[in-house]
């Protein structure tokens, strides 16, 4: 069968990048040719000076001028993000608009929307119709994978725009039980919850494609998106503890904590390594996390008060919930976990959502 798989990854961001590879190899491994959405790339990137406030004023100046510091490394990092999805993925041509896809759509028997934000009506609106599979002809095999959605607050109008769009899918999957549960609300239709598509591939499989990190384990390796004001300290104390250094991986120019080793050009082949040589995973980041626990590492998973339940969600399905971090958080944790057990859990998690792709793209 000819699929269509539709995600976000115009970006360079390794949990982006390597979920939108993992579904996209998992199709082809079941037997399938698939080719993903291609849309226009905009680049920026100096970031947008804010002007609102004198503390985001400042803010964006400095992240510039770490940009422009630390212009070469970033552009390596550019550059291996572009040759891994070029080595990788196969592609559509690129479309313009709207009005282009649905005049002129690849010649496909399935169309697959997720995993990722795919049903965030804030983000790149021009193409929330072909995240919700809005063209194309009836009969096609429509269905999701993983779906997730930032926030569960849609408009009455979205919602209602929601219901239609679903009422015409094979199924349904959502990567949150919080979601599953909210889209079920809206339409009335079932859903399952699955897991998002860096669980479909083991540890072997990841490291088919992995590199060498130019360091050598152990080490304690601390992934950052968004700021933490408890990272320093928990890094710190694992360190005190283990006498493991400290290397942080850098998807921006930004330098989040002190650390041992920083680097900011890590292709996405070479952080795959660094997960594997690791010994203990420190994260604010989901798929920074989800790596940890599909490479058996220690993953302590830092969290805000708000806005968590994507890692709430996984660390609930793998009985790790004390390795949640946040700031009433008194004590931080042995990093002893029961390896039998998480990899029990996980082959379960991973074999039913398998499944889920299977009955959808072979039993049409």
């Amino acid at each position: 069968m000819k699929t269509m798989t539709i995600t976000y990854h115009h970006t360079t961001n390794y949990g982006a990048s390597l979920q939108t590879y993992a579904l996209h190899r998992k199709i082809k491994d079941l037997g399938h040719e698939n080719v993903l959405f291609e849309y226009p790339e905009k680049r920026r990137y100096y970031n947008k000076i804010i002007f609102s406030n004198p503390k985001s004023f400042i803010r964006s100046l400095y992240f510039n001028f770490t940009k422009l510091i630390r212009k070469k490394k970033h552009f390596r990092l550019i550059d291996s993000f572009d040759k891994f999805r070029s080595q990788n993925i196969e592609f559509t041509r690129v479309y313009e608009s709207m009005d282009d896809l649905r005049n002129n759509y690849p010649d496909v028997e399935a169309l697959i929307t997720g995993s990722d934000q795919v049903w965030n009506m804030k983000t790149n609106p021009q193409f929330i119709p072909a995240r919700f599979l809005n063209f194309g002809k009836p009969n096609l095999l429509r269905f999701s994978y993983a779906a997730s959605i930032e926030s569960l607050n849609y408009t009455d109008e979205e919602k209602k725009y929601v219901k239609d769009s679903l009422s015409n899918f094979k199924g349904i999957s959502l990567r949150e039980e919080s979601a599953k549960n909210y889209i079920k609300d809206i339409t009335g239709l079932d859903a399952i919850r699955v897991v998002d598509p860096v669980f479909l591939l083991s540890k072997e499989e990841w490291m088919e494609i992995a590199k060498q990190p130019r360091l050598k384990g152990p080490y304690i390796l601390c992934y950052q998106v968004l700021s933490n004001e408890r990272m320093q300290e928990v890094v710190n104390e694992i360190k005190e503890r283990t006498g493991y250094p400290v290397v942080s991986i850098c998807n921006g120019t930004f330098k989040w904590i002190k650390s041992d080793f920083t680097f900011y050009d890590v292709s996405p082949e070479e952080f795959i390594g660094f997960y594997n040589d690791a010994s203990i995973v420190v994260s604010t980041s989901f798929h920074g996390t989800a790596l940890g626990l599909v490479f058996n590492k220690p993953t302590y998973s830092l969290i805000k008060e708000s806005g968590y339940k994507r890692i709430e969600n996984i660390m609930n399905i793998f009985n790790l919930k004390e390795y949640m971090i946040s700031k009433s958080t008194i004590t931080i944790p042995s990093h002893n976990i029961d390896y039998e057990k998480t990899t029990s859990i996980l082959k379960n998690e991973r074999d039913k959502s398998i499944e889920f792709l299977m009955q959808m793209l072979n039993d049409n």
